[in-house]
């Protein structure tokens, strides 16, 4: 899969990586990342896009954080997983399947462990994948920076919320554009 593609709205979808109670007040940078995090919701949402937020272990880490479950909404899926990567677990695998994507934008923590296995997965499976590395986020910058070079090398495009958003909304002229507009002021 090459690197080079452009996202097209009718082919992509959001996968919002174990955003969860216990573990994201941890991450480095955690109120920037929510912010974009946010950010990215709500232009996807604009555009109608399919929304899968996964939860590893929640028993243990508790759900994902209210205010971002809450701007999701009850149209997206949660599936629990224990496995670090999403198509580790055979629930939230058939969840991404069933959405019938190609494209999956992807954020969330930490972006060593669950965002990286996950993206090397969805890379091996054939999808095309972008990294939004100002909505993801580790403990350490360390673990961070380093995650961002393997996903990288992996094959995955690395971009940002306001890149991947315009880029999914292409021309000015698009019927929603002024609300995209007033979103990234």
């Amino acid at each position: 899969m090459s690197k080079f593609f452009k996202l097209v709205p009718d082919n992509a979808g959001l996968l919002v990586v174990d955003v969860q109670e216990k573990l994201f007040p941890y991450v480095d940078r955690p109120c920037e990342v929510m912010e974009k995090i946010q950010q990215l919701v709500k232009g996807v949402k604009l555009l109608d896009l399919p929304i899968i937020a996964t939860e590893q272990y929640p028993k243990g880490l508790g759900e994902t954080i209210k205010p971002l479950k809450d701007l999701i909404g009850e149209k997206a899926l949660f599936p629990e997983k224990t496995a670090f990567s999403v198509c580790g677990d055979e629930g939230a695998l058939k969840a991404v399947e069933k959405a019938g994507k190609k494209q999956w934008i992807v954020c969330g923590i930490e972006a060593h462990v669950c965002v990286l296995q996950t993206v090397r997965d969805l890379l091996e499976k054939g999808y095309e994948v972008v990294v939004v590395n100002d909505a993801i986020s580790s403990r350490s910058i360390f673990d961070f920076s380093t995650a961002i070079a393997e996903l990288r090398d992996m094959g995955a495009r690395i971009s940002s919320v306001e890149t991947v958003l315009f880029e999914l909304f292409g021309d000015a002229k698009h019927p929603k554009f002024k609300e995209l507009s007033a979103l990234v002021k």
